[in-house]
């Protein structure tokens, strides 16, 4: 008699293996093709969030280095002018003479100046329109405000301090240095790097003795969130509203104020 049970037997144990061999595959490419929607489901995401903050972090260190470099000019008063580059990135600069308006009163005083309410050298002296000098990317501004940097979206509803401006309070003196632009309503967005040129058009500063305080209003301001945070630090006490005051110590108590505002254009 013939046995033919062991050839059978190897057949299916062949046809077994081929089938193993096609689960195999089966199961190895749903694996990679798991992997790669995981991957594109979070790992761009996060490469593309990642990459994103490190393009707000350069464009924070880039406008800081500009700010420090632009508040020469009401530092020191023989420089009237500035030079400085930026690379936007696909980012947006815009520039304009109208921005966050600063009211402000020395002992309760509005205009400030002398007594017949003049500001030599400013105008009128009630308002200072420190005008717009903003970089934009991703949704996210970067603004040079009279010579600090805030932080914001371009929906305004929140900002943030990056560089505080120079305005300062003591327990006898008060320093405000402010830089106000006057520069035409204009914006440009590039991939490359931009120069802008600051150039001082006036250049006010007065000292004001014997003063019981000095109060900064802050008016139509998109920063409004930066601002209150800044009058509520460097000794100035929020009042009420958006109002920052220094205080000398009461009726006894008098104190110096020192009022510096430089008038820049801004040209790219």
């Amino acid at each position: 008699m013939r046995r033919t049970h062991p050839r059978m037997l190897t057949r299916r144990r062949g046809h077994d293996r081929a089938v193993s061999d096609v689960l195999a595959f089966i199961l190895v490419f749903a694996i990679i093709l798991s992997s790669v929607a995981l991957l594109s489901a979070t790992g761009f995401q996060a490469m593309e969030d990642y990459q994103e903050g490190e393009q707000l972090q350069n464009a924070e260190r880039a406008m800081d280095a500009l700010a420090v470099n632009f508040n020469d000019v009401v530092r020191y008063d023989g420089i009237e002018q500035r030079y400085g580059e930026l690379s936007l990135r696909e980012g947006t600069v815009s520039t304009g003479d109208s921005g966050t308006k600063l009211n402000i009163s020395i002992s309760g005083r509005d205009p400030i100046g002398t007594d017949s309410g003049e500001f030599v050298g400013y105008g009128d002296g009630t308002t200072a329109d420190l005008g717009e000098f903003a970089y934009t990317t991703d949704g996210n501004r970067i603004a040079y405000e009279g010579s600090g940097l805030v932080r914001g979206d371009e929906s305004e509803s929140w900002s943030t301090v990056l560089k505080r401006p120079q305005l300062r309070c003591g327990d006898d003196v008060a320093l405000l240095s402010l830089v106000t632009i006057s520069a035409d309503d204009r914006s440009i967005q590039s991939s490359g790097g931009l120069g802008l040129t600051m150039s001082v058009e006036d250049r006010s500063s007065r000292v004001y003795p014997g003063e019981d305080n000095v109060s900064i209003t802050v008016v139509d301001s998109a920063y409004e969130d930066a601002w209150n945070s800044m009058l509520e630090s460097e000794g100035w006490e929020r009042s009420g509203g958006d109002t920052g005051t220094c205080d000398f110590g009461g009726p006894s108590s008098s104190g110096r104020v020192v009022v510096t505002i430089v008038d820049v254009d801004l040209t790219y």
